[in-house]
């Protein structure tokens, strides 16, 4: 597809297959498809990628919808990035994992055009990055316990994802089995009362450090419950979009897990940092179901988090694009040009001027 002269934007999908089966409370992920964006300009491209979210409104077809349309309103200038999102905001509503690609894919292009990372436009500095936080997916305990051991000989911090009947002793055999810091995460799996007797029962004398999403995400009042009862910070994930909804989690948690493709990009994912701050809340860095390119776009961002919540690329067995490098457990940033993150061969290149 085409935009207006000067900035052409093309569009495709690509199925994404895991290495292995990733289950959290709510589902089990075996493949994705995502959709990928190239902003061209000057013999230079410029990449984003969205992971549909059909919990979050946003199947696969919207995204196409949305970005057929967002191709005719680039205008030429990819500097004036904040005009033409906030004119797509006015044409196109709400759309945050397609939006999210085009902010993506235009901060990848103007740091092509200049020649300068994306962290040093941004006035960040790389070496500020954090540890990487390594998910097990639930499973048999037998298996979750095997899966954090050989996570902890390579990463400092692990989240176990939670949700089922054998919750309290997953936690217990992990953290008899690893001494690296623990994290949980329910996803939404749990209510008030559940969470509290797991807190007593195995969450606090396990010592784990975080909890995340205990309950669903639209119950503000058991969250504001448990916040107030647990001596471990808890992270809202899915509560917490974009900045305007903020306000309502305001102590009712002690932080927030911020996703570039749920809060409609990196620009977003700055204001709402900003304001989580502001407002003495912690910022956690995490992703979806996300390449390299997604990821290596977050990873600059944890220059100002607290923790980082970015692996899932890591799972991936035919992951299309090169990016983020790790150094014992911790994020080493590419110091090319733009984001950092280039397609391999594996990349399904999209014909001129189509979309599929």
């Amino acid at each position: 597809m085409g935009g207006t002269e000067g900035l052409r934007m093309d569009v495709w999908k690509q199925p994404l297959r895991l290495v292995r089966p990733l289950t959290i409370s709510r589902s089990t992920t075996t493949v994705v498809e995502n959709v990928f964006v190239a902003i061209t300009m000057a013999g230079k491209a410029g990449y984003g990628e969205a992971a549909p979210g059909p919990w979050r409104g946003e199947p696969i077809e919207a995204i196409l919808r949305y970005l057929d349309v967002a191709a005719t309103l680039l205008g030429d200038d990819p500097f004036d990035a904040d005009a033409i999102l906030s004119r797509l905001d006015q044409r196109l509503g709400e759309n945050r994992a397609a939006r999210s690609a085009v902010d993506m894919a235009l901060t990848d292009l103007v740091g092509k055009l200049v020649g300068a990372p994306a962290f040093r436009l941004m006035g960040l500095d790389a070496t500020r990055t954090r540890d990487l936080c390594y998910t097990i997916g639930l499973d048999s305990v037998d298996e979750m316990v095997k899966a954090a051991v050989d996570a902890a000989s390579a990463f400092s911090a692990l989240k176990i994802k939670l949700g089922g009947p054998d919750d309290a002793t997953i936690v217990r055999e992990i953290a008899a089995a690893v001494d690296v810091p623990l994290r949980v995460d329910a996803n939404g799996g749990w209510s008030a009362r559940r969470t509290l007797d797991l807190l007593d029962e195995a969450l606090v004398p396990c010592g784990i450090t975080l909890l995340e999403q205990p309950v669903p995400a639209a119950d503000l009042r058991a969250l504001a419950e448990v916040h107030e009862r647990s001596p471990i910070p808890v992270i809202a994930d899915e509560s917490v979009t974009d900045l305007s909804s903020l306000r309502p989690l305001i102590g009712k948690c002690s932080g927030i897990d911020i996703k570039l493709t749920k809060c409609g990009g990196m620009r977003e994912a700055l204001r709402l940092i900003h304001a989580a701050r502001a407002v003495d809340l912690s910022v956690m860095i995490g992703c979806e179901v996300e390449t390299s390119l997604a990821i290596t776009a977050a990873a600059v961002l944890t220059c100002m988090a607290d923790y980082a919540d970015l692996d899932l690329h890591l799972w991936l067995e035919n992951d299309p694009f090169v990016g983020v490098g790790l150094l014992d457990g911790k994020f080493v940033l590419p110091d090319g040009p733009g984001i950092g993150a280039e397609p391999t061969q594996a990349l399904r290149s999209p014909s001129p001027g189509s979309s599929f």
